[in-house]
């Protein structure tokens, strides 16, 4: 009897800390569940456009699944906007990866990064056009260091200076 009053003294305890009534508020407020078997994408049918809308959290309007070819049934077709183009003075939820809660993410996620190629971002310079700078300015150095390789280059220098030619200064011989 005595591990039972423990027991329930604990519970009570528990709901009467509104922290955990909060997170417990929280956690089975969302609707549909966050379990992974609810999010796995189904095949497409025109009759359900609406509840695959609904699902991956976008307007009826916006929703266009993903081509047939790709085989991921009802998964949206999402633009490829890495997080390297998004604002950075937005409050994301998830700002790491400056995402929000329940927003759906590109099916290449995985690829785009701010430490990997960023999608949609726009460089200063083209990178064809930095690629082509760097080649040319690496091969015009080439050229002059194997243009000036026949005539090497040295530090020059005079012979030592003395105050008296001929005359020896100082010797590590002892003195006899």
């Amino acid at each position: 009897m005595a591990p039972m009053s423990k027991l329930c003294g604990l519970s009570s305890q528990l709901f009467r800390n509104k922290a955990f009534i909060y997170s417990t508020a929280r956690c089975y407020s969302d609707r549909p569940m966050p379990w992974p078997t609810l999010w796995q994408p189904k095949k497409y049918q025109e009759k359900d456009h609406d509840k695959s809308a609904e699902k991956y959290n976008i307007h009826p309007k916006e929703y266009k699944p993903l081509p047939q070819e790709e085989s991921l049934g009802d998964y949206p077709d999402l633009p490829l906007i890495g997080p390297a183009a998004k604002d950075p003075y937005y409050p994301y939820d998830i700002p790491t990866y400056k995402k929000n809660y329940m927003e759906p993410v590109h099916h290449d996620f995985n690829i785009m990064g701010e430490d990997r190629f960023s999608y949609g971002y726009k460089y200063r310079i083209n990178l064809y056009a930095g690629t082509a700078a760097f080649l040319i300015t690496m091969t015009i150095l080439l050229g002059i260091s194997y243009l000036c390789e026949p005539y090497p280059t040295f530090m020059p220098m005079l012979e030592k200076q003395y105050p008296q030619k001929g005359k020896v200064h100082y010797t590590f011989e002892p003195n006899s």
